[in-house]
């Protein structure tokens, strides 16, 4: 490993993706109960989305996990949790077929603006252990392929971070009763001045945004899958169904049940 000193960012393994990895397990974990684990996976890789706060020491290194980041564990490495409570992340276990380096991968990753997606991407095969073994793996290889590239830095000059960061957290936590006034101080700035922000650089107010994004993903559930009204209402954080009804109404034309009926015909 590669540690670059004390900087944890330039931390990084040689890897070799030239062929699929062989998945063995692949789901979403909760850490926490106790304040800390100590282990390792003999064998087997391990790949961490973080949607949690803690820190993982590894190789006499301390690194730090943040919602947004992702990690990366070669075999029979010894490794620390400490967290800071309840610890939900999605994680695969896989083996890597042996062969010449392709390249590098970060130990731990700040996906930054990129973490919805490949959170997303990484979310449809986890939690679906129905689908072919081979699937799963194809999409967890395309997955590690992508992390071998190093992301945007968040504070891109294309935009204001706190609009970018705001954005993310949307994204992540769109199931969850948010508020853009907490928004705002997560993102270290007033409500009224993230709301010009947002006007400036996405055209809409961020609540807006935050209705487009709910009724955008709604619709996608209601027309793209079985999941059940009431499910999908709580999924994009409306679970009052007649509040959730009347939304959908009012932004598409039609309640959620016409257009699950109409997908269908």
């Amino acid at each position: 490993m590669n540690t670059g000193g004390d900087n944890w960012q330039a931390a990084e393994w040689p890897i070799c993706l030239a062929e699929p990895p062989v998945l063995v397990q692949m789901s979403a974990g909760l850490h926490g109960g106790q304040s800390t684990d100590r282990f390792q996976l003999p064998t087997l890789w391990s790949l961490h989305f973080y949607r949690y706060r803690a820190t993982l020491e590894l190789a006499g290194q301390v690194f730090p996990i943040r919602p947004g980041f992702v990690g990366l564990t070669p075999p029979n490495q010894p490794v620390l949790y400490r967290y800071e409570g309840p610890s939900p992340h999605l994680y695969a276990h896989f083996r890597l077929p042996p062969g010449t380096s392709t390249g590098t991968i970060p130990l731990m990753q700040d996906l930054g603006a990129r973490f919805p997606v490949l959170y997303t991407q990484f979310e449809e095969v986890a939690l679906a252990p129905h689908l072919p073994r081979w699937r799963r793996q194809a999409r967890l290889w395309e997955i590690l392929c992508q992390l071998t590239e190093r992301p945007t830095p968040r504070t891109n000059t294309a935009g204001h971070p706190a609009v970018a960061a705001t954005i993310e957290r949307i994204e992540q936590r769109l199931g969850e009763p948010l508020s853009i006034a907490q928004l705002a101080r997560e993102a270290g700035v007033s409500y009224g001045y993230l709301g010009r922000l947002f006007q400036q650089q996405v055209g809409t107010s961020a609540i807006g945004y935050l209705r487009q994004r709910r009724i955008e993903r709604a619709e996608h559930l209601l027309k793209e899958s079985t999941l059940p009204i009431k499910s999908v209402a709580i999924a994009v954080g409306i679970p009052d169904l007649h509040l959730f009804n009347k939304t959908i109404r009012s932004a598409l034309g039609a309640s959620p049940r016409a257009l699950r009926t109409h997908s269908d015909s």
